[in-house]
């Protein structure tokens, strides 16, 4: 009785195996790294946020507010309440699920129809990646608006 079946030996096995597990050992860190470009676009988006509700406050003449809602994690810019401002120019985004805020109320920073803006409303922001790292915005030292922190004070 003989066997005419085509089939792998154990040292083909092995040889295969450890060809995956190198190839894998030399992949992980590059998708280790992908975290860090979804955080830093999210915070580049988050600013770019602040700096149109700055610029939609002077071009339409009302207050207008960065909105945070951290347990939906989403943000806009909208017309300070009590104003009407063009309806077309309102924004909203959405965070991407590995990525949340870490803030314990609503954010509503106002800036005022001469851009500048309320100081009292200007709380720390903190964006953070389901890896724990994260980024924090606070007050920019010129107060026009925010900026990222730096992480060594």
């Amino acid at each position: 009785m003989t066997r005419n079946k085509a089939a792998f030996t154990l040292i083909e096995l092995i040889l295969v195996m450890a060809l995956l597990a190198t190839l894998l050992a030399v992949a992980a860190p590059t998708l280790h790294s992908l975290k860090g470009p979804a955080l830093e676009q999210e915070a580049s988006r988050l600013l770019a946020a602040a700096e149109y509700a700055r610029t939609e406050a002077i071009s339409q003449g009302i207050p207008m507010v960065l909105w945070i809602e951290p347990e939906a994690g989403r943000f806009g810019v909208r017309p300070k309440d009590g104003y009407t401002g063009n309806p077309a120019r309102e924004a909203a985004w959405t965070l991407p699920e590995e990525i949340r805020f870490d803030l314990f109320a609503n954010v509503n920073a106002v800036f005022e129809p001469r851009g500048t803006p309320d100081p009292e409303t200007l709380q720390p922001i903190v964006l953070v990646h389901r890896s724990e790292d994260r980024i924090t915005f606070e007050k920019s030292g010129d107060g026009w608006g925010y900026e990222i922190a730096d992480p060594s004070e």
